[in-house]
Parts: structure tokens; sequence; C-alpha cells
């Protein structure tokens, strides 16, 4: 009896542990399929780029015939469009500098002293064989495309040498999935051939093919759902197939109803197979929230990322709290007169409506417009000149500037530390500072915490797109749709924050050169502001960076009138003029690298009112940041109180 207990058991853990290996092995399946599959697309790259290669080589003999340089090249782009999930994904360092940079030149990073890379690549050649004159590019065009298939054959070993998991195919679809509508439906991959919808196909059904790996597993678990992702796999599938009309292609429904949907539906599938997200084996933290379902929900992108702060820390809506005071009081600056929100007032989108901000002394400006700071935190480096890269430091530049708050932290200090309020709001905020919770990190770390809580996606267009409100003016909707393609705006404005923190991983940020006269007269020379290449960083003292400028958000622009860093622009409508025209070179100012596209748009006057119809709908609601009501009382000092009322123009 003992015997026939103990083979029954044997045979019971016997019969699971073959079932575990079944299991185990049909999971695996997917995961192989995707690899194999990736394998033979990167061969089938790699052989388009051998077929390019000999074409350019015949194209020198040969330069007449460009159409079939142009054609092969297509081919190539389109090849490498159904492997770029993974391989941007793998790694996104060589595939922006060897494989689909963008074609501009950038500065070697790590390094002491100003390096240059010329860019290379597959956008480069977009823009040299479909450009003006590719006869005179010829031998350029072959040195190109026989680097990049060097640079990849290197790299083919690494790319399917790469231990890939569950987890990396599903994060690799999204981040896809935003690739696709930000960078390829928009024309920012296809500067010169304008093949944006076909490639966004291509790229498209290579992410579709490997989740569609997975819809066996989930047909297991829930029958339901996996019709409905295959439904709208299918769905997309179809739509960009149809290769529409680059200018006609409804964007706006592209986004609400193919993206958003897919994007949830990927992360729900992830879920429900048991695969682990990035959150929990990661402990830095991420700029995307993983768990956000769609492109413009509010949590989409994680502030704390970019401030450098737990935004969902204990303590942290004291610190807030407490920033917000110190934002709106005068006393950080010398003479107890200027605010933060002197030049940063809420009801103008915390700007302050003139074309360059009055100094403490009320007599002389600025040196430049002040920006918006709603949204701000989105960025990698900041002010216009983007010298500084840390959201908590930008308040010292303020602190030391002669022509603002012109003080220290040694005087704040001492000021502070008479208003027993602000010690004990110090010490509720910072209880793990100790006996000294006022200091010049937590006056800091105050402010930049409550900058960074200034957050908006609840603009009407985003509670349109998002479907928290079913109807919008059909001109903003167009409106839309020209900025995110024929007008080209959205090429350096990225979704959803429409400024210059570059998608799909949203962890660097760019600065334009555009040419800002400085002035609206006819020949005005360009703005003598040099931007960039003189904020004192010696590694930004590259050429291309003279005259270039951070790409400021378009959110709440309506209410941030004058614009550009100067304030040339009064209105919305000069300033579209001014890009329908071709920027600087368009309207006549010799400048060297230009980055924004110097030909005319040939918007009509229609278009260019829809533009600015939709850059008016993502203004945030009037009401949700304001000014507090009073400040901290000083004590023995009532005289103080008179300050809060000078510096805001409160009566």
């Amino acid at each position: 009896m003992q015997i026939k207990k103990s083979t029954t058991i044997f045979l019971f853990l016997v019969s699971c542990f073959l079932l575990q290996g079944f299991l185990k092995t049909n999971n695996d399946q997917p995961l192989k399929k995707v690899k194999a599959q990736f394998e033979v697309d990167v061969e089938q790259f790699n052989e388009a780029l051998s077929i390019y290669e000999a074409e350019a080589i015949q194209f020198i003999n040969t330069p007449s015939d460009i159409k079939n340089l142009q054609k092969v090249h297509l081919q190539a782009r389109l090849a490498y469009k159904n492997i770029e999930f993974l391989v941007e994904y793998i790694d996104p360092y060589q595939a922006k500098r060897n494989y689909n940079g963008a074609p501009l030149p950038t500065i070697e990073p790590a390094v002491p002293e100003v390096k240059v890379i010329q860019p290379a690549g597959l956008q480069v050649l977009d823009d040299m064989v479909f450009g003006d004159n590719p006869f005179e590019s010829k031998t350029e065009i072959s040195q190109q495309i026989t680097q990049l298939r060097k640079e990849f054959e290197m790299a083919r070993p690494v790319l399917m040498g790469t231990p890939l998991t569950h987890r990396h195919i599903f994060e690799a679809a999204r981040r896809e999935l935003i690739r696709i509508f930000t960078l390829g439906v928009t024309g920012f991959d296809t500067p010169g051939s304008a093949n944006a919808l076909p490639e966004a196909s291509a790229a498209y059904e290579g992410l579709a093919q490997a989740i569609r790996c997975y819809l066996p597993l989930i047909d297991q678990k829930d029958k339901g759902l996996a019709i409905v992702i295959d439904a709208r796999l299918d769905y997309t599938s179809t739509l960009l197939k149809k290769q529409q009309d680059f200018d006609t292609f409804d964007r706006a429904d592209f986004l609400m109803n193919h993206i958003n949907p897919l994007y949830e539906l990927i992360l729900e599938m992830q879920k429900k197979l048991g695969i682990e997200t990035i959150e929990e084996v990661e402990t830095l933290p991420q700029p995307i929230n993983y768990q956000s379902k769609g492109l413009f929900d509010t949590d989409f992108l994680n502030a704390g990322f970019y401030a450098k702060i737990k935004m969902s820390a204990p303590g942290i809506e004291q610190r807030i709290a407490l920033g917000r005071l110190l934002f709106f009081d005068p006393i950080l600056s010398k003479d107890n007169t200027m605010a933060c929100a002197s030049c940063h007032q809420p009801e103008k989108a915390f700007t302050d409506g003139l074309a360059k901000s009055m100094g403490r002394d009320g007599e002389h400006a600025t040196n430049r417009n002040a920006p918006t700071l709603i949204n701000c935190v989105y960025s990698e480096h900041f002010f216009h000149d983007m010298r500084e890269p840390q959201l908590d430091r930008q308040v010292l530049h303020v602190v030391k500037n002669d022509n603002e708050f012109a003080s220290d932290y040694v005087e704040i200090l001492k000021k502070l530390n008479l208003s027993s309020a602000y010690l004990a709001l110090f010490k509720a905020g910072y209880p793990n500072l100790g006996i000294q919770p006022l200091n010049a990190y937590s006056i800091a770390d105050a402010l930049a915490s409550y900058v960074a809580s200034l957050q908006s996606f609840d603009s009407p267009f985003d509670d349109y797109v998002t479907g928290r409100q079913g109807v919008i003016d059909p001109a903003v909707v167009r409106g839309f749709n020209l900025f995110m393609g024929k007008a080209v705006c959205g090429t350096c404005h990225f979704a959803p924050v429409f400024n210059g923190t570059v998608p799909p991983i949203y962890v660097e940020s760019e600065s334009e050169v555009i040419g800002v006269p400085a002035s609206k007269d006819k020949n005005a020379p360009i703005d003598a502001d040099e931007g960039r290449y003189s904020n004192q960083k010696p590694r930004d003292r590259a050429y291309f960076y003279q005259y270039s400028f951070k790409t400021p958000t378009v959110r709440n622009i309506a209410k941030t009138a004058p614009y550009m860093h100067n304030g040339v622009y009064q209105t919305l409508e000069e300033v579209v003029d001014f890009y329908n025209k071709g920027g600087g070179q368009g309207i006549g100012i010799k400048i060297a690298h230009q980055t924004l596209p110097f030909d005319n748009l040939q918007l009509s006057a229609q278009e260019q009112k829809d533009l600015v119809a939709f850059m008016k709908s993502l203004n945030t609601p009037a009401d949700k940041f304001t000014a507090p009501e009073s400040l901290p009382l000083f004590d023995g000092k009532p005289e103080w109180n008179e300050r809060y009322r000078i510096s805001t123009n409160k009566q």
C-alpha cells in the first residue's frame, strides 16, 4: 500500500514537471518567433543596404539615372522601418548616430572639448537623394551608404545576439507607437522623400507582427481581449496600407482611434499575460509613466524624472505649498520688491506680457522674454539658452543676477530666519534635515517642487483627444492636422508637450536656429542674441549653435504674447506668417545652419487661421494656478507685509 502511494506521488510530481515544462515551452514560443523573424528581417535590411551601395556606385558612373537610386533608397528605408521597433530599443544610441538620426550635426557627449559629429544614416541620405542637387552629391551619397552598410554589418551580431524578454517586446512595441505618431506621420523621418506614410506602415507592421505572435497565448486567457486586439491590429494596418496623401492624412483620427487604443490594449495584454512592467524591475525613475494609457493622458510623462524629485514622496505637498509661497514672496530679492511671480504671473500662464521682462530697478529690461513655466519641467535643460540642466539650480541664476534678485543665499537665509512662520513651514516640509531644515538646499528644492507641479494636460484639446469632451471646433482639428503634418510644426514641437523634448524616449531637449529678426522692420537683421552659443558652457560653443534657442512649448501660447526670445512678434498670426515664409532665411536674413525649413510652406489664409485655432485650444483652465491670498508674517516687521502687494500689483 505504501509502495503504491509513493508511486502515485512520484507520477503526480513527474506529470506536474512535464506540464510545467510544456507550459513554459508554450509560453516561450511567441518570443522565439519574434526573435526568428527579427533575424530574418535584419538580414533583409543588410541585403537592401548592399543593393543600395551597388546602385550608389553605379550612380557615380551614370548620374542621370536618379530614379533607380531613389527606388533602392526607399526600399532600404522600408526594410529598416520593419525592424525599427527592436533596433531602436536595443541600441538607441547607434540608431540615432549611424542608422537613422536627424540630418544635423551634434556634439560628442562626455568629452571636454567641442567635438562635432557630422550626421550620418538614412535621414541624411533621404535629404540628399531627394534633394535639389543629388547629382552634385553623388560621391557623398556613395560614401554615406558605404559607411552605413559597414556600421550595420558590425552591429548585426550585437543586434541578433542581445537577449530579449517578453517585457522588452511589449515595451519596444509601445515605444514604436509613440515614434510612429510623433516622428513618423509628421514627416520628421523623411526630410527629402516625404515618404512618411508608407514608412509609418512598414514600422507599424514590424511591431504588429511581433504582437500577433502573442495572440494564441492571450486567446487562452481572455478570448474576448484576443479578438479585440486582433481586430485593432488589422484596423490600423488597413488604414496605413492605403498610403493616403500626406497633407490630407487625418492625424487626429489616427491618434484617437488607432494609436491611443492600441497603446492601451498592448499594456492590457502585457498585464493579462503576467509579463512584468519596467516599473516592477527598474528602481530608477523613468521619463514615461508606463501605466499611462494614451499619449495625452495627464500622467503620460513623469515630472519627477525631469525635476529629479520624487513627486509621490511623503511630505511633497507641504514642499510644493512652501515653494508656492516662496515663488510669490519678494523676500528672495535684495530689496524685497521682486518675486519670481513678478515675471511669471499665473494669469498670463506664468509669463509677464512684456517683450523682455523688467528688471529689479523697474527701468532696465532683462535680456529675454519670460517663458511660461507651465509644463516647463518636461525638459533636459532650462532657460532659452539651455545653460542649466537642473531645475533646482535654476533659481540660483535669478538670485545672483544683478538685474533680477541681486542677492545671495546668505542674505535670503538671514531674512527667512526672522519669520517663525517660515521656520515652522520648513521644519514641517523637511523633517529629514534635522535642526536646520531652512537652508539653501531646501529653498531651491521647495521652489523646484512647486514649478514641477505646474503641469497641465487639461486643455480643451486634451479633453477632446482623450474623450473627456465629445466635440470641438472643426478648425481646431484641422489646425492640429496641419501642425502635425503639412505645416511641419510637430517636427520640432513634439507631442504631447509640444516642446523640444524628443520622443519616443523624451530624455533629450532640442534647440533650433530659426533666424529671429531684431525687429519687424523690413530687411531687419537677425537678433544679436547668440543664444545657446553664448551660454558659457564650453561644449555648446559649436558653430551650429549660434543663434540657437531652446524649443519652447506651444501650450498656453495664446496667453504668453509677445513671442520669440526677444518678444519681436505680438500676435500668433505674425508668428505663423514668419514660419510660413521660411523663418529668417525666408524673410531675407542670411544665416548659416538654420534648422527650420526655409522654403515657403504655402499655407493658405484659412490654414493659417486653423493653426492659430489649434494653438488657442491648448490653454490651461484659467483658475488652475493662482497666487496665494497671503504670505507668512514676519515677527516684529509688519511693514514687510506690503512687499507682496508691491511686487504683484495687488491692491
